[in-house]
């Protein structure tokens, strides 16, 4: 497996890596080691092979990736000298923008190759507003990643996606893709994991509040803003009504988050906290009496389903979704 990212914070990855360890593969990941993790390391029998590199600069280098390619050659020798060190015989790889230093590696092994898709990457990264600065239009080229999706899938072996509509997307767009060679594995939390983590009652002083809480990255692409003009709304007939939102917030969006923040007229019936350890999270779902996910509708929001949708859905909350197609779905779908 290829990842840029540390191996500890992708829980899709832990299950696939899970997964294929049980069905018998020996699995090596390669990844980098954002913190004092070893080099290398044994995880339930999986190996974790990691290499430093500063995370700043890798956050400046990789969404340049198609147009200055650092980061593809630095991944390119990084993944040549795995290969080569630890016999491998197929290349896992998460994530499409890198299956551009896989390919460029893998030119010399010609091994088979999966390209794992977590998102619709040329979607999301027109999402973006960085992405669609002057400067981001220049050295990032949103619109490039449409060609790049289709050069990189016809190269590989077999594709992995989050959902059903996500599969039926591609299958219309690139009429030579087969059906058998797309497998669909949706994201989904480590359920033996979460129950194990025991519950707080008092992690929250709700007292007689009606709790509406939303956890994960807190943008405007993921409706939170929606959700604070619909608590003016609601604040004038559940009096006691509070949003519990927990998550980063992304930099673009931040100071029009502060604004809804501290507005007189919705700020004491917001609690914000910017991270908790994901061991809380089942105590302050079964705290909440409906969750949410009011991600908006658009190309990259239809290709699956939010980890948090399962996580609310594990604990037995009512959950409010948006119009997304499958999350809508399993909502209609389970009840």
């Amino acid at each position: 497996m290829i990842l840029d990212n540390e191996f500890y914070e992708d829980t899709r990855v832990k299950n696939e890596a899970r997964a294929l360890e049980k069905a018998g593969f020996e699995v090596y990941i390669l990844c980098f080691n954002h913190t004092n993790y070893n080099l290398i390391e044994q995880y339930e029998n999986i190996n974790v092979i990691r290499f430093n590199l500063n995370k700043k600069l890798k956050d400046k280098l990789r969404p340049l990736m198609s147009t200055i390619p650092i980061y593809k050659f630095i991944w390119r020798k990084k993944i040549i000298t795995f290969i080569q060190r630890h016999n491998i015989d197929v290349l896992h790889i998460h994530d499409l923008y890198m299956a551009g230093p896989a390919l460029l590696a893998n030119s010399i092994f010609n091994l088979p190759l999966v390209i794992d898709l977590h998102e619709n990457y040329p979607a999301a990264v027109r999402s973006y507003n960085w992405a669609n600065s002057l400067l981001g239009k220049i050295f990032v080229c949103p619109n490039r990643w449409k060609r790049l999706e289709k050069s990189y899938i016809t190269q590989v072996d077999k594709v992995i996606v989050l959902s059903e509509n996500f599969k039926n997307i591609l299958i219309k767009k690139y009429g030579f893709l087969k059906k058998d060679n797309i497998i669909i594995y949706p994201n989904v939390p480590n359920v033996s994991e979460l129950f194990a983590y025991k519950t707080d009652e008092k992690i929250l002083d709700k007292k007689n509040s009606f709790i509406i809480f939303y956890f994960g990255a807190i943008a405007k692409r993921r409706g939170i803003f929606a959700c604070f003009e619909a608590l003016k709304i609601l604040k004038k007939d559940v009096k006691n009504i509070k949003l519990l939102l927990i998550g980063p917030v992304d930099k673009a969006d931040n100071s029009l988050f502060e604004n809804y923040l501290n507005d007189p007229q919705i700020k004491d019936n917001i609690i914000f906290y910017p991270w908790k350890d994901i061991k809380f999270l089942p105590s302050y779902i079964k705290m909440s009496d409906v969750c949410v996910s009011p991600i908006v509708k658009n190309e990259q929001h239809e290709s699956g389903i939010a980890n948090k949708v399962f996580q609310y859905m594990l604990f037995e909350r009512p959950v409010v979704v948006s119009n997304c197609i499958p999350q809508q779905k399993i909502i209609e779908e389970e009840n």
